[in-house]
């Protein structure tokens, strides 16, 4: 028989896996639950699986736990509530007494329930693999004998962070707390700053074995409920074993544009900018375990507005927005641009004005070639300087200019000229708020850069019409991706151009369709 043939038929022939729901369930015999458990959570081969076995009002229980996922005192508060239960009690209570209608004891449930654990989430859990999750999930189980059901005791203390700085996104005014990788943390942050009671936060499991949870953030009465109903649909459809990349791998089942260099859903660690996209009728997925919250649906000029254009005065912030529109202006098509004049001098010749464009001395290698040289050495020593201990970042920079900066051109490996414009773009890159904005950016110019080299000035224009029309037909659920320009609405346009005062009664994006026009309540 062929190994094939022997796989095939062992597949055939497997007994089902522990991970199959439905194989276990609870019943009212202790034992047979502690063994479904004790094989399902491999105890005691996991050395993190706690379990605790002890008579209550005269009768056995057992309690699960996942070391490292609780606070020793909460666990030693709830396991000393638990065994004085007997005490107070006056003894073990008499057999059959306190029968339900289907003849299970419930008084020493309902005691342990109802007046013994003192603990603001308590409740009820009647399904195997659902007590299995919460076990992993970080609560404690308590299973009692003679009862087909668990008590769920919520004392889970995930490892985390405090909320500090963010790393990107910096402001030197503002607010300087960040999102951090526990959700309960991240959605606290959230409600200190919408104290409004429509605000709510439903909570959605992804992933197979990993069961990560994502909560669907949104101001009930102002989001509108289709697109609620549309993240939550698409949230649960997501079909995959986790997800360790967290945000990233939940963008992409939520957007489902995988291959689009454009962002269409804002990443942000900045619960200040996730609040203000709420109060403007956008969804806010958090996905526990990772810092970064996702906005959507979210447009193109969105992605261009930074926080700082709302701490400063409106006309600083009017004077900064445009900086970013030149920032993009730089980093897309300014060094194809150049590129062109300076491989066509009869294109520059008609210009008297740009005579100063082009090397002196282009030097053995292409200009095109130099450009992706030094596009491809930029990123180069971007990684170089992440991956590096933070003590020799800084060394690493210094190095990597110094020798790409003055080494490289006096061999004759770049023209200064060349050098000059790809580093301006990498910098604009930088400049612009959205990172991931940045790094589409990036690959329209070098997209343009080679289009140049292959067809000069019809290049340039065919990959300036192909980026634009591929942006026109982008949707970010169901949104356009350049509105307000396409399909035009000057007010919302105006918005983007002019950072308006905080004392101008603007009503909320139309596109977003709110239920709540405008800012205010008016």
């Amino acid at each position: 028989m062929l190994a094939g043939d022997l796989m095939q038929e062992a597949l055939r022939e497997r007994a089902p896996s522990r991970h199959d729901k439905g194989r276990y369930r609870l019943v009212r015999d202790l034992d047979v639950n502690v063994e479904h458990f004790n094989e399902v959570l491999g105890y005691p081969k996991s050395y993190d699986v706690i379990l605790r076995r002890m008579r209550v009002g005269g009768v056995d229980v057992a309690t699960y736990v996942i070391n490292g996922l609780f606070l020793n005192i909460d666990d030693i508060e709830i396991l000393r509530g638990i065994a004085s239960i007997e005490a107070r009690a006056g003894g073990p209570q008499a057999e059959g007494t306190d029968r339900g209608p289907g003849g299970s004891r419930l008084g020493v449930l309902r005691s342990l329930l109802e007046a013994h654990l003192v603990h603001s989430q308590v409740s009820i859990v009647d399904d195997f693999d659902d007590a299995i999750l919460q076990v992993m999930s970080g609560p404690m189980v308590l299973l009692v004998d003679g009862e087909a059901a668990a008590i769920k005791i919520d004392i889970r203390y995930y490892p985390d962070r405090n909320p500090g700085p963010p790393a990107v996104e910096q402001l030197i005014l503002g607010p300087q707390d960040g999102f951090v990788e526990n959700i309960i943390d991240n959605s606290a942050l959230i409600r200190r700053r919408v104290r409004d009671p429509g605000l709510r936060f439903e909570i959605v499991e992804v992933g197979r074995r990993s069961r990560t949870d994502v909560a669907i953030t949104y101001i009930e009465g102002l989001t509108d409920p289709r697109l609620v109903d549309l993240v939550r649909c698409r949230l649960k459809a997501i079909v995959t074993d986790g997800i360790p990349s967290g945000e990233q791998t939940v963008a992409e089942f939520l957007t489902r544009q995988p291959w689009n260099p454009f962002p269409t859903a804002r990443k942000t660690i900045r619960p200040d900018i996730a609040a203000t996209n709420l109060y403007d009728g956008h969804v806010v997925v958090i996905v526990d375990t990772t810092p970064v919250a996702l906005i959507t649906p979210v447009s193109l000029f969105q992605l261009l507005q930074n926080p700082e254009d709302y701490h400063v005065a409106p006309v600083y912030g009017t004077y900064l927005r445009w900086v970013e529109a030149y920032s993009v202006i730089w980093a897309t098509i300014i060094p194809a641009l150049w590129l062109l004049l300076a491989t066509h001098p009869a294109l520059l010749a008609r210009i008297p004005a740009l005579s100063f464009i082009g090397p002196k001395h282009p030097g053995s290698i292409p200009l095109t070639i130099q450009f992706l040289l030094a596009e491809l050495a930029i990123d180069v020593l971007r990684r170089a300087i992440l991956n590096s201990p933070a003590s020799m970042a800084t060394s690493f920079g210094i190095l990597g200019a110094v020798i790409i900066g003055q080494v490289a051109t006096k061999v004759g490996l770049f023209t200064p000229e060349a050098l000059v414009y790809m580093v301006g773009a990498a910098i604009a890159s930088f400049a612009v708020s959205n990172m991931e904005l940045g790094m589409a950016l990036r690959i329209l110019r070098i997209s343009l850069i080679l289009l140049e080299w292959l067809w000069g000035l019809p290049g340039i224009v065919v990959g300036v019409l192909f980026w634009v029309m591929m942006a026109a037909r982008t949707e970010s659920l169901g949104i356009p991706y350049l509105w307000p320009l396409l399909p035009f609405n000057w007010p919302a346009l105006r918005s983007v151009l002019v950072r308006e005062p905080a004392t101008a009664r603007a009503p909320r994006p139309l596109v977003m369709a709110p239920r709540d026009r405008w800012r205010g309540g008016y």
